[in-house]
């Protein structure tokens, strides 16, 4: 008798954990769909930015090697790519207590449970990705003192020559059309090479993030599945 009321007390323990673990876990996958959807707001808003300077850099390139006198043109989209630059990153705060709390091991099925950490691991690989796009942005800035005034660019940056559309900063023309420091044909070249390694880079580095905001959304419909969350 005595072996199983003990054996019943454990047996009660183990029920009553369990019960609260799966009352925590719900909570804080609860907030880990919180943290989800902002991520996909992060996500939507630096795609267009990216994509936004992408497009400017690859009509840069376009303009450097078809119409060199079109040096408004050519300012702005210089311009316009360095002042678009937008870097993902995750809000793993909820995914970082689940973890930290042992919690991790109660989500069910397994197969969540592995889609949840197969996305936030992807950022790890965002990350080095994000390092080599800041390098391509460096060789950007170090090469246009080849082709570019300062006091053009300080003058398109004043107070009411930008404006913003939704995440994308919008660079207005110059009051005057400005000259190109060099003619040099090498010197346009590395420019415009400085600008395709970038343009090339972001649109590898877009299609990962693109690939990352469509898991946010897939999980974010099965814990709600799972989980039954509104």
């Amino acid at each position: 008798m005595l072996f199983l009321a003990v054996s019943l007390g454990f047996y009660a323990e183990n029920l009553r954990e369990g019960i609260l673990h799966k009352k925590e876990v719900k909570k804080q996958l609860n907030s880990l769909v919180s943290d989800l959807q902002s991520d996909i707001v992060l996500f939507d808003s630096v795609i267009d930015r990216n994509n936004y300077g992408a497009q400017m850099a690859d009509s840069l390139i376009e303009l450097l090697h078809s119409d060199i006198t079109n040096t408004s043109d050519i300012y702005v989209a210089a311009r316009t790519v360095t002042a678009n630059l937008g870097y993902y990153y995750s809000n793993s705060k909820s995914f970082d207590q689940l973890k930290s709390s042992g919690l991790l091991r109660y989500i069910k099925p397994k197969i969540l449970l592995d889609s949840i950490g197969t996305y936030y691991v992807s950022f790890q690989w965002l990350a080095n990705q994000t390092d080599l796009l800041r390098l391509k942005m460096d060789e950007v800035h170090k090469g246009n003192v080849r082709l570019f005034d300062s006091y053009v660019f300080q003058q398109m940056m004043n107070f009411g020559t930008i404006t913003f559309s939704g995440s994308r900063t919008i660079i207005n023309k110059p009051p005057v059309k400005p000259a190109l420091l060099s003619s040099d044909a090498k010197d346009i070249n590395t420019v415009s090479l400085n600008y395709h390694y970038y343009s090339s880079t972001t649109k590898f580095y877009q299609g990962r993030a693109i690939i990352l905001r469509n898991r946010a959304v897939r999980l974010i419909e099965m814990i709600k599945k799972e989980y039954h969350f509104d």
